[in-house]
């Protein structure tokens, strides 16, 4: 089976503008966190989701692209151009991101400046027995303890979950036919208990 790319529900990054030190070709930079380690995902998704501090251990960042809303026809930078620069630290994934002098670029720059932008999100692929579930209190909650790759970073117009492949249909429902399948062995098993 071939892993599809998922959408992650994406976060308030609270976006920082950079107009200083620009360089010919580009508008400013923009800086922020498109990924936190231990936060819940948006309460409206179907789970809540948290990204572990292990996820992205050994996973090659050297061709991550920037984009707006997931969009492959608006990059507005990547790593390997040199325009994203990524690190990661004990919050997250941080990025610094050249605004390109673009269309896409200004739009997404000025609604940055004028607050109608501040969220992140990011395309991924969870590497085999990379992720967990358990049950919280009023949903599932998914734990994504090793990326396979990451694809991309995009800006968004609302972090949410956008899209979700169906890997994570597969495995959701894995785990709710096996909390199905032990509660239903309890209930046999005390029914057992009460005829003896």
């Amino acid at each position: 089976m071939t892993k599809k790319t998922e959408i992650n529900f994406g976060i308030d990054s609270k976006l920082e503008i950079r107009d200083a030190n620009k360089k010919a070709g580009f508008i400013g930079q923009i800086a922020g966190y498109a990924i936190v380690f231990n936060k819940p995902s948006v309460p409206n998704a179907p789970f809540i989701e948290y990204i572990a501090p292990t996820a992205l251990d050994n996973v090659d960042l050297s061709d991550v692209l920037a984009l707006y809303n997931h969009d492959y026809a608006n990059v507005l930078g990547r790593v390997d151009a040199g325009t994203l620069k990524l690190s990661i630290d004990n919050i997250g994934l941080h990025f610094v991101l050249d605004m390109p002098d673009t269309t896409v670029g200004h739009d997404v720059y000025n609604n940055i400046k004028a607050g109608n932008l501040k969220g992140m999100s990011f395309g991924f692929v969870v590497a085999d027995g990379g992720d967990s579930w358990q049950q919280g209190v009023s949903k599932p909650i998914r734990t994504i303890n090793q990326l396979q790759t990451l694809g991309e970073i995009s800006v968004v117009s609302k972090p949410a979950y956008d899209d979700t492949s169906i890997n994570v249909t597969r495995s959701i429902k894995q785990f709710e036919d096996e909390r199905t399948r032990k509660y239903k062995e309890k209930v046999r098993a005390y029914l057992d208990g009460l005829s003896d």
